[in-house]
């Protein structure tokens, strides 16, 4: 059994929230208005600098996601669950494809970690959001990334059993995360066995 910190997300009464208005002052001087993300960038490229987008666009980018419905793969599924909403938030971001490696930040192009929320309880992983520890990426002209630097798209949504319909987006800096989602105490057991698998287990 693994354990995880978590939070809590209550919606209000506005479907969108800008709630970090400014990117960090660590990220800041890397981003550029308009950045051009169809030609020669992938969702999964470490970041470069002048081809960040700033928060606010990111958040007017991804608005137009708002009522928009994919198929659900089944309460079992997050993973492909949230791979339909990763699709989505690629292509409002202007990228020519979609990709997906598995690693921390979703959208590492954009230090961009994005989340599907069907319940309240919003998982966070082994490290809090508003952590200063360093990102395990290379540094953009001379800065170090840390994990509260990091963007999080958190899209709430409804599902009916066959589709899953967006209904809320909130966007944040990892360093104003708890301003609007309030942590639960300590780091909560998450009840789900895992089972380490060999290395070589799919070239079996």
């Amino acid at each position: 059994m693994t354990q995880k910190y978590q939070a809590r997300l209550v919606p209000g009464d506005a479907t969108e929230e800008l709630i970090s208005p400014s990117d960090t002052g660590a990220l800041l001087p890397h981003v550029r208005a308009a950045a051009n993300l169809a030609e020669n960038v992938s969702p999964t490229d470490h970041p470069a600098h002048g081809l960040i987008l700033p928060i606010g666009e990111v958040f007017e980018r991804l608005r137009s996601a708002m009522g928009r419905s994919f198929a659900d793969a089944g309460w079992d599924q997050e993973r492909n669950r949230g791979a339909a909403l990763h699709r989505i938030v690629c292509e409002l971001l202007g990228y020519a494809d979609y990709r997906d490696d598995g690693r921390f930040p979703d959208v590492r192009n954009q230090f961009l970690e994005v989340k599907l929320q069907t319940s309240p309880t919003i998982d966070l992983g082994l490290v809090l959001p508003a952590s200063e520890e360093p990102l395990d990426v290379p540094q953009i002209a001379g800065t170090q990334v840390r994990h509260c630097d990091v963007r999080h798209a958190l899209f709430y949504a409804k599902t009916d059993g066959t589709n899953v319909t967006l209904t809320h987006l909130y966007l944040t800096t990892g360093a104003s995360f708890f301003s609007r989602f309030p942590q639960f105490g300590g780091r909560v057991l998450n009840k789900k066995l895992q089972i380490p698998l060999p290395s070589d287990f799919f070239d079996r």
